[in-house]
C-alpha cells in the first residue's frame, strides 16, 4: 500500500515526464499544457490536459450542512475516496470528531467531550 506522498511523487514524476522531453537537454516544455477549473455543484471540478492525454480530478471537493442538531453526522459525499474533514459549529468554530470511514462514498462524524456527547448544527468540508 503507498503512502499519499508516493501518490503524488508518482502523480508529479507522470505529469513532468508528460511536459517536457525525453533527451533532457533543452529543459523546455515539449507540449502546451491546458488547466480547466470548472465550478460544479459540489465543487471545482480540476483537469490538467498534456499531449491529448487528459488526467482528471471530479468533485473534488463538498461541502455537507448539517441543519438538525447532532452529535453523529453521517455525510454521504460521492467523491469516491477518503477526504480530509475540517468541521466547523454554527459560530464558526472549528470542531474536533470522531471520523469513520464506512466507504469510499460515505463517513461519520461523532462529537464528543470527554464522556459526553456534544450535539450541534455546522458544517463539513471534505477535501
Amino acid at each position: 500500500m503507498k503512502w499519499i506522498g508516493q501518490h503524488v511523487f508518482d502523480f508529479a514524476v507522470r505529469v513532468r515526464n508528460k511536459l517536457y522531453d525525453s533527451t533532457g537537454s533543452s529543459g523546455s516544455p515539449s507540449t502546451s499544457v491546458d488547466i480547466d477549473l470548472s465550478k460544479s455543484s459540489t465543487g471545482y471540478a480540476k483537469t490538467l490536459v498534456t499531449d491529448g492525454e487528459r488526467i482528471s480530478w471530479s468533485n473534488a471537493t463538498y461541502i455537507h450542512n448539517q441543519s438538525s442538531t447532532s452529535d453523529t453526522w453521517a455525510i454521504t459525499h460521492n467523491l469516491n475516496r477518503f477526504p480530509s474533514v475540517t468541521v466547523i459549529d454554527s459560530a464558526d468554530t472549528v470542531v474536533q470528531g470522531t471520523i469513520v470511514y464506512n466507504s469510499a462514498n460515505q463517513l461519520t462524524v461523532t462529537f464528543f467531550s470527554g464522556t459526553d456527547a456534544l450535539a450541534f448544527q455546522g458544517k463539513a468540508y471534505l477535501n
